[in-house]
């Protein structure tokens, strides 16, 4: 089993009940919870499969981790937190996708756990919700926590100099984007192709997986006649997953467009909120002329922004820009990881950082070919705004990043205090000898 999967593979152990377990035994009592063998050696498992060294107290550790959350879950019952039904269900789909993508098929996960999915769902469903309620109290708690310049100050000042981080090269690079548009003409030509394919396949003159892999322009599927990974609601753009969850099992749709071209699709089949189904895409061919003219409009904008004072370039993305995610912040490349507008320059992809390190700020580039992460083509200018030499992480350059810490530190300490109070209140008993002298502190 691939590492990714791993640590919930473990919790569905758990929560189901596979087979050639161990006798599990109770080795901490949580006012009316109780916290198994099992439990721990499940994360156990997890993290040493991941790496993790084990100097001898991990699993005393992990014991108090699980504590830890029986007594935020305690709490989060006493004062009755409540989660939504559409936050539970949401949860249990995503976890679900992500075990059945990683075993291989809905039929190889009911195999596994010798149960039909509907009752799998039901057997988690519990698990989860006493997350989220875990997740909730803990937010709760931590809301009371604030921050102010003088404590971000406070906090720098009280790491040791020679253990203050080196920061790499950061950037602040923003874009337009122009995706070139396929004419009405080869629009409706795409439509038309489709259309007449849909008709041979349901004559049977081509099979569906044969004309998918011959036309399809989604070339991953294509290679398997057009089968698509196992899906569920929110996996999919909203015209294909309305379509997908509309038509029968066996049946193909009508034709149907997305942002990607035009598509037909049929439902192989379909296992509660669990989607199986073939496709076939067919896109508007895009020409030269319509690059060009793609080109031709980020031309024009550049003029905009550089000849004159009335228009900055951050103001032009979100009036111009094609792309959705990056337009409404001023065209702004953000840190995957953090979101913050500075970036490390290592974590540019190949061709913009090759771009972006060779630029003077302010400086804005010509047209640049560039592909999304669709593989569509299309066209950008960059913007370098501001570059941060590699340097020690400093109030004056970091402070963003510093406050964060430093909050991180705050929220650290009001759970502590939180901890230290409520556990005079909840019933706690450490039955592992092995932990029980390690985690006095929680008995009472």
């Amino acid at each position: 089993m691939g590492m990714r999967i791993f640590f919930i593979a473990a919790f569905f152990c758990l929560s189901l009940g596979v087979k050639g377990q161990i006798v599990d035994r109770i080795l901490a009592v949580v006012g009316e919870d109780v916290i198994l063998l099992s439990d721990v050696d499940a994360q156990y498992a997890y993290f040493m499969a991941n790496g993790q060294k084990d100097d001898g107290t991990l699993r005393c550790q992990l014991l108090e981790k699980l504590i830890i959350e029986k007594l935020l879950l305690n709490k989060a019952k006493q004062d009755s937190v409540e989660v939504s039904d559409d936050q539970v269900e949401g949860e249990l789909q995503r976890k679900l996708d992500y075990f059945i993508q990683g075993y291989g098929g809905v039929e190889k996960v009911e195999a596994i756990y010798q149960k039909p999915l509907i009752e799998i769902r039901a057997d988690l469903r519990p698990d989860i919700k006493d997350q989220l309620l875990i997740d909730r109290m803990r937010q709760i708690i931590v809301a009371e926590a604030t921050i102010t310049p003088r404590e971000v100050k406070k906090f720098y000042n009280q790491i040791p100099k020679d253990s203050l981080p080196f920061l790499p090269a950061e950037v602040e690079v923003f874009q337009i984007v122009k995706q070139p548009t396929a004419s009405a003409t080869a629009d409706r030509e795409a439509k038309s192709f489709l259309a007449s394919l849909k008709t041979k396949i349901e004559s049977g003159d081509v099979a569906f997986e044969e004309a998918a892999r011959k036309y399809s322009v989604d070339f991953g599927s294509a290679r398997t006649g057009g089968l698509l990974p196992e899906f569920s609601r929110g996996r999919m753009v909203p015209e294909f997953e309305e379509m997908a969850f509309k038509i029968n099992e066996g049946t193909i749709s009508p034709v149907f467009k997305t942002d990607f071209g035009y598509h037909i699709l049929k439902l192989e089949k379909r296992v509660g909120e669990i989607i199986t189904a073939r496709h076939i895409l067919v896109a508007p061919k895009v020409t030269m002329d319509d690059d060009s003219t793609a080109v031709r409009r980020l031309r024009e904008i550049r003029e905009m922004i550089t000849s004159a004072d009335t228009l900055d370039f951050e103001t032009a993305a979100q009036r111009f820009s094609d792309d959705i995610q990056t337009a409404p912040t001023g065209g702004s490349i953000k840190n995957p990881q953090t979101g913050e507008m500075r970036i490390p320059l290592d974590m540019l992809d190949g061709d913009l950082y090759l771009t972006v390190d060779e630029m003077d700020i302010g400086e804005v580039t010509n047209a640049l070919e560039y592909f999304q992460p669709d593989n569509k083509k299309s066209f950008r200018l960059l913007y370098l705004k501001r570059r941060v030499p590699p340097h020690v992480a400093n109030l004056k350059s970091d402070y963003r990043k510093l406050h964060e810490a430093a909050m991180q530190a705050k929220q650290a300490e009001v759970l502590e205090k939180w901890f230290a109070s409520a556990r005079k209140n909840v019933f706690i008993e450490i039955k592992d000898p092995d932990c029980r002298e390690v985690l006095y502190n929680w008995i009472q």
